[in-house]
Protein backbone atom coordinates (compact mmCIF):
# COMPACT_ATOMS: atom_id res chain seq x y z
CA UNK A 1 0.00 0.00 0.00
CA UNK A 2 1.33 3.49 -0.54
CA UNK A 3 2.09 5.04 2.66
CA UNK A 4 -0.08 8.08 2.58
CA UNK A 5 -2.53 6.84 -0.28
CA UNK A 6 -6.03 6.77 1.47
CA UNK A 7 -7.28 3.16 1.88
CA UNK A 8 -10.37 1.67 2.26
CA UNK A 9 -11.31 -1.33 3.86
CA UNK A 10 -15.05 -2.66 2.71
CA UNK A 11 -15.74 -5.38 5.26
CA UNK A 12 -19.23 -7.36 5.09
CA UNK A 13 -20.92 -7.83 8.18
CA UNK A 14 -20.71 -11.12 9.85
CA UNK A 15 -23.44 -14.45 9.48
CA UNK A 16 -26.58 -13.24 10.52
CA UNK A 17 -29.25 -15.31 12.64
CA UNK A 18 -32.25 -14.20 10.00
CA UNK A 19 -33.35 -18.65 9.01
CA UNK A 20 -31.73 -19.03 5.63
CA UNK A 21 -34.16 -18.49 2.75
CA UNK A 22 -35.13 -15.12 3.53
CA UNK A 23 -34.36 -11.93 1.63
CA UNK A 24 -33.19 -9.75 4.90
CA UNK A 25 -32.93 -6.38 3.03
CA UNK A 26 -33.23 -3.60 5.87
CA UNK A 27 -35.31 -5.47 8.21
CA UNK A 28 -34.65 -4.19 11.01
CA UNK A 29 -33.27 -6.15 14.63
CA UNK A 30 -31.61 -8.82 12.57
CA UNK A 31 -28.21 -9.99 14.92
CA UNK A 32 -25.31 -11.68 14.24
CA UNK A 33 -25.08 -15.01 14.85
CA UNK A 34 -22.22 -16.68 16.80
CA UNK A 35 -20.81 -17.84 14.34
CA UNK A 36 -21.04 -14.05 13.06
CA UNK A 37 -19.43 -12.49 16.04
CA UNK A 38 -16.73 -15.04 15.97
CA UNK A 39 -16.30 -13.85 12.04
CA UNK A 40 -16.70 -10.45 13.10
CA UNK A 41 -13.35 -10.90 16.02
CA UNK A 42 -10.73 -12.44 13.41
CA UNK A 43 -11.40 -9.92 10.76
CA UNK A 44 -10.79 -7.19 13.55
CA UNK A 45 -7.78 -9.06 14.85
CA UNK A 46 -6.99 -9.18 11.04
CA UNK A 47 -7.34 -5.38 10.47
CA UNK A 48 -5.38 -4.64 14.07
CA UNK A 49 -2.20 -6.14 12.01
CA UNK A 50 -2.94 -4.03 8.61
CA UNK A 51 -2.08 -1.12 10.56
CA UNK A 52 -2.64 2.85 10.08
CA UNK A 53 -6.92 2.53 10.42
CA UNK A 54 -7.72 5.70 11.18
CA UNK A 55 -11.55 5.50 11.20
CA UNK A 56 -14.74 3.07 11.53
CA UNK A 57 -18.23 3.89 10.09
CA UNK A 58 -21.16 0.94 9.53
CA UNK A 59 -24.19 0.95 7.79
CA UNK A 60 -26.64 1.49 10.73
CA UNK A 61 -28.76 -2.28 10.42
CA UNK A 62 -28.01 -3.73 13.54
CA UNK A 63 -25.47 -6.77 12.28
CA UNK A 64 -23.47 -4.19 10.39
CA UNK A 65 -23.34 -1.80 13.31
CA UNK A 66 -22.58 -5.05 16.04
CA UNK A 67 -19.30 -5.98 13.06
CA UNK A 68 -17.85 -2.68 13.52
CA UNK A 69 -18.40 -2.51 16.92
CA UNK A 70 -16.67 -5.53 17.13
CA UNK A 71 -13.83 -4.36 14.81
CA UNK A 72 -13.34 -0.43 16.17
CA UNK A 73 -13.20 -2.28 19.88
CA UNK A 74 -10.14 -4.17 18.75
CA UNK A 75 -8.70 -0.93 17.11
CA UNK A 76 -9.28 1.55 20.32
CA UNK A 77 -11.38 3.86 17.76
CA UNK A 78 -15.57 4.77 18.10
CA UNK A 79 -17.37 3.37 14.72
CA UNK A 80 -19.51 6.10 13.03
CA UNK A 81 -22.70 5.66 11.59
CA UNK A 82 -23.14 6.62 8.09
CA UNK A 83 -26.87 5.83 5.74
CA UNK A 84 -25.17 6.14 2.91
CA UNK A 85 -23.61 2.49 3.68
CA UNK A 86 -26.72 1.08 4.33
CA UNK A 87 -28.53 -2.02 2.57
CA UNK A 88 -30.16 -1.47 -0.83
CA UNK A 89 -33.75 -0.67 -0.69
CA UNK A 90 -35.28 -3.94 -1.94
CA UNK A 91 -39.07 -2.20 -1.80
CA UNK A 92 -41.88 -5.10 -1.40
CA UNK A 93 -39.56 -7.66 -1.86
CA UNK A 94 -37.73 -7.15 1.86
CA UNK A 95 -38.42 -10.30 3.69
CA UNK A 96 -39.78 -12.52 0.96
CA UNK A 97 -38.40 -15.68 0.78
CA UNK A 98 -35.87 -16.71 -2.46
CA UNK A 99 -38.10 -19.70 -3.26
CA UNK A 100 -41.37 -16.91 -3.93
CA UNK A 101 -38.59 -14.31 -5.38
CA UNK A 102 -37.62 -16.93 -7.97
CA UNK A 103 -40.87 -17.24 -9.74
CA UNK A 104 -41.41 -13.36 -10.40
CA UNK A 105 -40.11 -11.76 -13.37
CA UNK A 106 -39.03 -8.70 -12.04
CA UNK A 107 -36.71 -10.52 -9.75
CA UNK A 108 -34.85 -12.48 -12.79
CA UNK A 109 -34.85 -9.21 -14.75
CA UNK A 110 -33.42 -7.71 -11.58
CA UNK A 111 -30.72 -10.18 -11.31
CA UNK A 112 -29.85 -10.27 -15.11
CA UNK A 113 -29.95 -6.54 -15.60
CA UNK A 114 -29.04 -4.62 -12.45
CA UNK A 115 -28.36 -1.49 -14.65
CA UNK A 116 -31.67 -1.16 -15.55
CA UNK A 117 -34.31 -2.37 -13.01
CA UNK A 118 -35.69 -1.23 -9.98
CA UNK A 119 -36.77 -3.33 -7.04
CA UNK A 120 -40.61 -2.71 -6.62
CA UNK A 121 -40.69 0.67 -4.22
CA UNK A 122 -37.10 0.31 -4.00
CA UNK A 123 -33.76 1.86 -5.07
CA UNK A 124 -31.52 0.89 -8.45
CA UNK A 125 -28.03 -0.31 -8.22
CA UNK A 126 -26.71 2.97 -10.00
CA UNK A 127 -28.30 4.67 -6.80
CA UNK A 128 -26.78 2.47 -4.62
CA UNK A 129 -23.44 2.73 -6.05
CA UNK A 130 -23.55 6.75 -5.79
CA UNK A 131 -24.50 6.96 -2.22
CA UNK A 132 -21.77 4.74 -1.36
CA UNK A 133 -19.05 6.49 -3.72
CA UNK A 134 -20.47 9.97 -2.83
CA UNK A 135 -19.27 9.12 0.78
CA UNK A 136 -16.63 7.90 0.12
CA UNK A 137 -15.07 10.79 -1.98
CA UNK A 138 -15.90 12.64 0.84
CA UNK A 139 -14.12 10.70 2.89
CA UNK A 140 -11.30 10.70 1.11
CA UNK A 141 -11.08 14.61 0.13
CA UNK A 142 -12.13 15.38 3.83
CA UNK A 143 -8.27 14.49 4.57
CA UNK A 144 -8.54 10.46 5.49
CA UNK A 145 -4.68 10.24 7.05
CA UNK A 146 -3.98 6.55 6.32
CA UNK A 147 -7.01 4.25 6.16
CA UNK A 148 -10.50 3.50 6.90
CA UNK A 149 -13.25 0.55 7.33
CA UNK A 150 -16.39 1.00 5.75
CA UNK A 151 -18.58 -2.20 7.19
CA UNK A 152 -21.54 -2.71 4.54
CA UNK A 153 -23.55 -5.10 3.06
CA UNK A 154 -23.01 -7.50 -0.11
CA UNK A 155 -24.33 -5.90 -3.40
CA UNK A 156 -22.92 -2.34 -1.43
CA UNK A 157 -19.16 -3.68 -1.58
CA UNK A 158 -19.85 -5.17 -4.86
CA UNK A 159 -21.31 -1.53 -6.58
CA UNK A 160 -17.93 -0.26 -5.33
CA UNK A 161 -15.61 -2.77 -6.58
CA UNK A 162 -17.69 -2.68 -9.96
CA UNK A 163 -16.85 0.92 -10.61
CA UNK A 164 -13.15 0.56 -9.37
CA UNK A 165 -12.71 -2.35 -11.77
CA UNK A 166 -14.82 -0.20 -14.56
CA UNK A 167 -17.27 -2.86 -14.72
CA UNK A 168 -20.82 -2.88 -16.10
CA UNK A 169 -23.38 -3.48 -12.98
CA UNK A 170 -25.22 -5.97 -14.82
CA UNK A 171 -22.37 -8.42 -14.40
CA UNK A 172 -22.11 -7.74 -10.13
CA UNK A 173 -22.84 -11.24 -9.12
CA UNK A 174 -19.21 -12.37 -10.88
CA UNK A 175 -18.09 -10.80 -7.68
CA UNK A 176 -18.14 -13.12 -4.45
CA UNK A 177 -18.40 -10.76 -1.26
CA UNK A 178 -18.27 -13.54 1.55
CA UNK A 179 -19.46 -12.48 5.28
CA UNK A 180 -17.26 -10.62 7.08
CA UNK A 181 -14.41 -10.68 4.25
CA UNK A 182 -11.94 -7.54 3.47
CA UNK A 183 -11.75 -5.85 -0.06
CA UNK A 184 -9.50 -2.78 -0.16
CA UNK A 185 -8.71 -0.06 -1.94
CA UNK A 186 -6.75 2.47 -2.79
CA UNK A 187 -7.45 5.77 -4.12
CA UNK A 188 -4.67 8.03 -5.62
CA UNK A 189 -4.66 10.61 -7.72
CA UNK A 190 -4.39 8.22 -10.58
CA UNK A 191 -7.67 6.61 -9.42
CA UNK A 192 -8.65 3.76 -7.53
CA UNK A 193 -6.70 0.20 -7.25
CA UNK A 194 -7.75 -2.83 -5.63
CA UNK A 195 -5.73 -4.59 -3.09
CA UNK A 196 -7.71 -7.79 -2.24
CA UNK A 197 -11.53 -8.99 -2.87
CA UNK A 198 -13.36 -11.56 -0.64
CA UNK A 199 -10.39 -12.19 1.69
CA UNK A 200 -12.24 -13.90 4.57
CA UNK A 201 -11.47 -14.29 7.95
Amino acid sequence: MGQDVPTIHLVRHGEHDLPPGLLAGRTPGIALSGRGIDQARRTAERLAHAGGIAAVYSSPLERTTRTAGIIADRLGLAAGISEALIEIDFGDWTGRPFAELDAREDWRRWNHFRSGTRPPGGETMAEVQARTLRFIEKLVHGGLQGSAVLVSHCDVIRAVLAHCLGMPLDLLLRLEVATASVSTIEIGPWGPRILRINEEP
